[in-house]
């Protein structure tokens, strides 16, 4: 049976003060705005309960040590001193026994705090055993101040408590110093430098289901009104701790259930605040991989030898005594040594310190990530692209169009890992995984000899001195460095990095969803949208102002099959019938070529540049809508490639109701979105869909099913309830007629009331309540009636400029304010947030706070037109980590490097001033550097022509 290492006891005491704890919680217990106890709190018990630290003591008392009697004395074996000299992790399963029975009859002596001035120094010359006996007094554990004890034991790392002064002499403290175990809100807070009140009421927010939107409008004042971005991790980063917790409770069931664990160790594991903490407290307990070159020396009995080189226990091992001729495996002196090297290996590499310690030594010293050309990046384009298109992402979706010329600029790459960014990281990660790029760390002599020097410390400093456990332990910590602890280190750091990259390119990609999203929509116009192809033409589909489908129809200006007659004339047909004045063109293929096409149109006179202007709109993902089941539903007659024009057309109507009907991944704002987690990826970007669903709001009555099951509180399923509810009954008359709806009840009610509207035209013109379609919640109704009531107002005048400036006057009266507040036993955030509600029009777009419109046209410039130091206009529209892409009228984006940006900060849909600083037409690039940010009032761009 495989033996257990042994946990040292600390040689000193921690007084462990609780009353700032209670006191934090007495704070609260009255707040009547606070939301309700949770399941979380429950589980934080168990787990206090579970790591036996439900109260703490601050000192044993005479009271309960009386009550608890001496303990039985016991005389001290030779085999105790021994195990006071182990070191880190040695196996030794009596001595944990042996522990909790120590002698006790020293606990009525003082005991001498470290920091404490009257404590007596230590003197250095000490006989053996007066040394001895210090340790043993240092390491007894009193019964009745057990959970202090076990607290205090993690003030050290393990096995040091044998050798306080190696400690002192490192000035380090150890990475396993724990007070207590955390209950989630207090991690949470810690983690996230937030409020501890408000990490509470965080928790309980999530615990109850309260959606970041709910949460951010009508709870804020419960969250220290953070924005629905910081939320969003912070949920994320609840959502780790939880299952923290969870794995936690797992080992430590799987440990008692092997019988291998005390106190001590238990409590350790339930304060490990980050996975990678729980997995260093894990690992010596941890069964080995059958078959490994450990286990198979364990197998043949050379352990106990190996711990005993280890640790310098006697007797002195000798390696003769050993070899059995008639065991192939230990015939010989040196395979003898070779399987105890492999336990010696083994037994370090899973030493907590160990682990520890490399995790310091490399945020420490200086890593750098060296990256080469592959030999196979050498071979032909076309080979390395049929290879790369061989590959899978991440998300399953093969890169076809992938070839080295792409990962140039990292051939020949070296940079320190904490200064790379997390673009480069990515694009690091794709050019090795399709093996353009040949990826390795670099550490320096100084971080091999400091965890060498610390290794041999914490194991060669104690026990027995001779020739051959030194000759073993060099041996076995030169391959333990070559073979294990160096490729971790390196692990962990690709691991970390990769992490982050992958952090950063969410949160870019959300954010750009989030602008594009929220874009202005273009009200009141019939738009003509365009589909750009060679072979198949460009697909033209006319839209109402509503968004009604006009007419169809394809026409083939480029490719084989071009007759730009006849497609001009198709065009300007099209225009005249319906009275159009706006085109939607799509950003795909032929694009450009388009672009040039409707440039010459303008200056032949076809059409008139005085009243036709035309948009470039994001098609991404157009052709994904075109093919699904939400389009054949919407025109089932309609062929597939007319469906995009329909797509891009509506897409410059109202952005977001359109490209919600598409995956967000396949949007195209984002940065290496196919090299990360399709999971993670897939969720945050949900999350930002509902928060800009909810953020603009729904008639409850047209909103159609792609647009109302995003929003908060609901889903596809409950909205397809809602929209065949108001196809049997007629529309809804108020909010509150949501609960006569299946699978819609008082939580999922609470959640979604505040997002959508009622709306005048919906219901024949006249609300039964006007604040159905406001902002108000139904659940501060009662609130709101009592603010019109004090300013002599009515209802049904919700919305008119009389109401709203009334409503600015009372708002502007803090007794007023107050006695509300008072009377209805609110908070005033809550307050002013209802007065801020009351202040805006009936019906009005929240999309045009934000001024995100559309960029029109009536040109075009080329590329080879452009000459450095000219300045352009432009607007945004993608931002990454490394920079921004601007629409500036030619045949490709212009990129802003960071360098360039004048530490700008843009988004999607900003409209710039921008002066060319290298034009590359080999390669069609433009680059610029931002010189002006335009605040316009006209959404209109005339670009310089050709002559």
């Amino acid at each position: 049976m495989s033996k257990r290492p042994r946990r040292a006891v600390a040689s000193k005491i921690l007084v462990i003060d609780s009353s700032d704890l209670d006191e934090e919680v007495n704070l609260t217990e009255n707040d009547d705005y606070r939301p309700q106890e949770t399941k979380s709190r429950r589980i934080d018990r168990a787990a206090n309960a579970q790591a036996g630290v439900t109260k703490r003591q601050r000192w044993p008392t005479s009271k309960n040590a009386a009550a608890e009697g001496p303990a039985r004395k016991k005389k001290r074996s030779g085999k105790e001193k021994e195990d006071e000299n182990a070191c880190p992790n040695e196996t030794n399963p009596e001595s944990v026994a042996q522990d909790a029975h120590a002698t006790t009859s020293k606990r009525d002596e003082p005991v001498a705090l470290e920091n404490s001035s009257e404590a007596p120094a230590p003197k250095r010359k000490r006989a053996r055993k007066d040394k001895e006996d210090l340790n043993a007094a240092a390491s007894a554990t009193n019964p009745e101040t057990e959970d202090v004890v076990s607290s205090t034991a993690m003030t050290q790392p393990d096995g040091i408590a044998a050798s306080s002064s190696r400690v002192s002499s490192t000035g380090r403290s150890s990475f396993w110093e724990r007070r207590k175990v955390w209950n989630i809100h207090e991690l949470l807070a810690e983690t996230e430098n937030i409020q501890p009140q408000a990490a509470r009421n965080i928790v309980q927010l999530f615990e109850n289901e309260n959606t970041i939107p709910f949460i951010c409008r009508y709870r804020r004042d419960l969250v220290d009104h953070m924005a629905p971005d910081r939320l969003r991790d912070i949920r994320n980063t609840y959502i780790e701790i939880v299952d923290l917790r969870k794995k936690a409770e797992h080992i430590v069931g799987q440990l008692e259930r092997e019988n291998s664990i005390n106190a001590e160790i238990r409590e350790e594991l339930m304060c490990a605040k980050t996975n990678e903490e729980l997995e260093f407290l894990y690992a010596p307990y941890k069964p080995a991989s059958k078959g490994t070159l450990a286990e198979r020396a364990k197998a043949l009995g050379l352990e106990e030898y190996a711990e005993r080189l280890l640790y310098g226990s006697a007797p002195k091992v000798n390696l003769s005594e050993i070899v059995d001729r008639g065991n192939e495996a230990l015939a010989t002196e040196a395979l003898v040594m070779s399987g105890i090297c492999n336990i010696i290996i083994h037994n370090i590499s899973k030493n907590t310190n160990v682990l520890e310690e490399i995790r310091r030594l490399q945020n420490v010293h200086r890593v750098f990530l060296k990256c080469s050309k592959t030999k196979e990046a050498t071979s032909s384009k076309s080979s390395s692209s049929s290879k790369a298109s061989s590959s899978k992402g991440s998300s399953g979706i093969a890169d076809k169009k992938l070839d080295s010329s792409k990962f140039e600029n990292y051939f020949n790459f070296q940079g320190d890992v904490k200064t790379i960014k997390p673009h480069q990281m990515l694009a690091i990660n794709r050019g090795e995984k399709h093996k353009f790029l040949t990826v390795k760390l670099e550490t320096n002599d100084y971080l091999k000899r400091d965890l060498m020097r610390f290794i041999t410390d914490q194991y060669m400093n104690e026990g027995l001195q001779y020739p051959l456990r030194r000759e073993v332990f060099t041996k076995s910590l030169e391959e333990c460095y070559a073979k294990k602890l160096q490729p971790l280190m390196c692990r962990q750091i690709r691991a970390d990095l990769k992490e982050k990259a992958q952090k950063a390119a969410i949160d870019t990609f959300a954010k750009n969803l989030k602008q594009l999203l929220l874009m202005s929509p273009l009200k009141g116009e019939r738009i003509l949208g365009v589909d750009p192809g060679y072979t198949n033409g460009c697909k033209l589909a006319v839209i109402s102002e509503t968004a009604d489908v006009l007419d169809t129809g394809v026409i083939y200006p480029h490719g084989a099959r071009s007759n730009k007659r006849a497609a001009e004339q198709k065009l300007v047909q099209l225009l005249s019938d319906h009275n159009c004045r706006i085109i939607a063109l799509g950003n795909g293929t032929a694009c450009r070529e388009t672009e040039h096409w409707l440039t010459d149109m303008f200056h032949a006179g076809v059409l008139d540049g005085g009243s036709i202007r035309y948009s470039i709109v994001n098609e991404n993902g157009a052709s994904v809508y075109s093919c699904s089941d939400v389009a054949a539903k919407e025109f089932p007659e309609m062929d597939t490639n007319e469906r995009s024009a329909v797509s891009i057309a509506r897409r410059l109507n109202d952005p977001l109701s359109e490209y919600v009907k598409i995956e967000p991944r396949h949007l195209g704002v984002g940065m290496y979105q196919h090299d990360v987690s399709e999971k993670v990826l897939t969720e945050s970007l949900k999350d930002v869909v509902s928060e800009c669903v909810s953020y603009v709001g729904v008639d409850l009555n047209t909103a159609s099913l792609s647009v109302l099951k995003h929003i908060a509180g609901l889903s596809e399923k409950k909205a397809e309830k809602i929209i065949e509810y108001r196809t049997q009954k007629g529309p809804f008359k108020t909010r509150k007629d949501l609960l006569s709806v299946r699978t819609i009840g008082e939580k999922s009610f609470v959640q979604c009331a505040g997002f959508v509207r009622i709306e005048p035209l919906s219901v024949g013109g006249r609300l039964q309540n006007p604040l159905d379609c406001t902002w108000v919640h139904p659940e501060s109704y009662k609130v709101v009636e009592s603010i019109v009531g004090e300013c002599d107002l009515k209802l049904s005048d919700v919305g008119k400029a009389g109401f709203i400036a009334s409503i600015k006057q009372f708002a502007a009266s803090q007794p007023k304010l107050d006695r509300i507040a008072k009377q209805h036993k609110l908070p005033m955030e809550r307050v002013e947030f209802l007065l801020v509600a009351l202040q805006r029009e009936l019906l009005q777009d929240y999309r045009t706070d934000l001024d995100k419109r559309p960029l029109f046209k009536q040109g075009l410039t080329r590329l080879d037109d452009l000459s450095i130091g000219e300045v352009i206009t432009g607007a945004v529209t993608n931002v990454t980590q490394f920079g921004a892409f601007v629409d500036v009228g030619v045949e490709r984006d212009g990129l802003i490097h960071n360098s360039n940006m004048n530490d700008a900060q843009l988004s999607i849909g900003d409209r710039i001033v921008a002066s060319v600083v290298k034009v590359d037409l080999q390669r069609r690039q433009l680059g610029l550097r931002l010189e002006n940010m335009l605040v316009e009032t006209d959404s209109s761009f005339t670009f310089k022509t050709e002559d």
